[in-house]
């Protein structure tokens, strides 16, 4: 039996490796195998306690866990992942057992005799050596059992290869398109099977068709910042998939049905629920863009400001450097990645864009090196925040005032908003459409944080020129 077991565990591997460090936080733990944990594509996360991958839809499932119980560690690893990595790898799973029972332990050393016997089943492939220990009375005192079982692939080769290549069975929604080649709006499906294309004549829509969504179908993305990103024309799904996208005059957001099709089936379903027909065309950067292949050079108060955000100048004093303002540390819930135009009549949505605003540029003036600026200048207030600290010591550089309110008035509105609208419980929103108040506040902003690059990079803030 000893013989059979050595054999079979020839050029054999662990899935897990049990580990112990002198001095570690945790004096023993448990590693799976890197082999494993490559080909599954899978990583520790600590507060789940598992082994995780991302799934299609962007969320962490748990694939192989470790869950402990006073001097018990059980592990698990999913059957279609296990039976995969046994497929890729031409591997059977090896599951051993050793079980000992005494009954009197004073007993043991003191038997008569032993009796052996070996098992097996074939149809299981359970190979097992049983011994049992019998006293002078003849009475059983201990017995243990040893052995093995082999565990194979279920799952057709057929089947893993079609996973292997990402070929699995899937579904396709149907969508409202404007189907630009027959010149008509229909509904049609999102299997790239039906989608037409420029170079082979059929009847089917082209796969560029356009397909057109009510503005708050991005209410979803913008609420979950951890999972999905929001760039420009462009939304990212946590290490899955993403979508182009544009937002047309009429406040529709509008994507290709080819780019549709390559979503999860659920996205997909989200998405058509706010399918709807198209109040007019796609915007005139997708056209410019996409269909026109030109460059888009129209300005864009968002992308504008986060391109300065991203590469803000830094003033000198002496021999070294220090910053007017710089990225404040957010949560992901409040960081640059967060930052949008207002897409929807939403005054929720409103407030929050208002808050990563204020929270971004705001907060993000470095209030000690400002302070220490206006000591500088001789014009330290204790009084003045930060903003109007700053705005101070520019009316003591005798900069002309239009300059100044330039950068000064729209940041004095953001705070004003944040301070007295979205903190306030007595809630006074803006007059008008929010949608545009908060563009031309973004242009604004915009306006007034390149006034204040271009004071740094000019010098105007360095204290040792001046």
């Amino acid at each position: 039996m000893n013989g059979e077991v050595n054999e079979i565990l020839n050029e054999s591997i662990p899935i897990f490796f049990h580990r112990f460090f002198e001095g570690h936080k945790s004096s023993s733990f448990l590693e799976i195998n890197q082999k494993i944990s490559h080909v599954l594509e899978i990583f520790w996360l600590e507060d789940r306690k598992a082994f995780c991958r991302i799934n299609k839809l962007g969320d962490y499932e748990d694939i192989a866990t470790m869950e402990d119980d006073e001097d018990l560690t059980l592990c698990t690893l999913k059957k279609e992942d296990l039976e995969f990595y046994l497929f890729l790898s031409r591997s059977v799973l090896v599951i051993f057992f050793n079980i000992i029972r005494v009954l009197n332990i004073s007993e043991f050393r003191n038997y008569k005799e032993r009796k052996e016997e070996l098992y097996s089943n074939k149809h299981v492939e359970l190979y097992a050596k049983k011994i049992t220990q019998i006293n002078k009375k003849g009475k059983i005192t201990a017995a243990w059992i040893r052995g093995f079982q082999l565990i194979r692939n279920t799952t057709s080769d057929h089947e893993m290869i079609k996973k292997l290549n990402r070929q699995e069975d899937r579904e396709y929604v149907s969508f409202t398109i404007w189907d630009w080649k027959n010149k008509k709006v229909c509904k049609w499906s999102s299997d790239p099977k039906m989608l037409g294309n420029y170079f082979v004549k059929s009847d089917l829509p082209f796969g560029t068709s356009f397909v057109f969504f009510r503005s708050e179908v991005l209410s979803k993305y913008k609420q979950d910042p951890s999972k999905y990103t929001i760039g420009d024309r462009k939304i990212t799904c946590r290490g899955s998939w993403s979508l182009e996208y544009d937002i047309n005059e009429e406040g529709q957001v509008h994507a290709y049905i080819c780019d549709l099709s390559r979503l999860p089936y659920q996205e997909q379903l989200y998405l058509s629920s706010f399918n709807e027909k198209p109040k007019t065309g796609i915007s005139k950067r997708a056209f410019k863009t996409d269909f026109m292949a030109s460059w888009d050079f129209d300005y864009d108060p968002l992308f504008s400001l986060k391109q300065i955000l991203k590469k803000f100048p830094v003033a000198k004093v002496k021999n070294g450097k220090f910053h007017i303002w710089k990225m404040p540390d957010l949560p992901e819930t409040r960081d640059i990645k967060s930052l949008n135009y207002v897409v929807t009549e939403s005054t929720k949505e409103w407030e929050d864009q208002i808050l990563i605003l204020a929270q971004i540029l705001i907060d993000g003036l470095c209030t000690q090196s400002i302070n220490q600026f206006a000591e500088y200048l001789g014009c330290r207030n204790q009084e003045l925040g930060s903003l109007k600290q700053l705005t101070k010591c520019f009316e003591t550089l005798s900069i002309e005032k239009n300059e100044i309110t330039i950068f000064s008035d729209p940041l004095l509105k953001l705070w004003k908003l944040r301070s007295s609208v979205v903190a306030h419980p007595g809630k006074n929103y803006p007059k008008g459409d929010l949608k545009k108040h908060n563009r031309v506040l973004i242009e604004d902003c915009d306006k007034a944080m390149r006034k204040l690059a271009d004071f740094t990079d000019k010098g105007l803030l360095n204290i040792d020129k001046l």
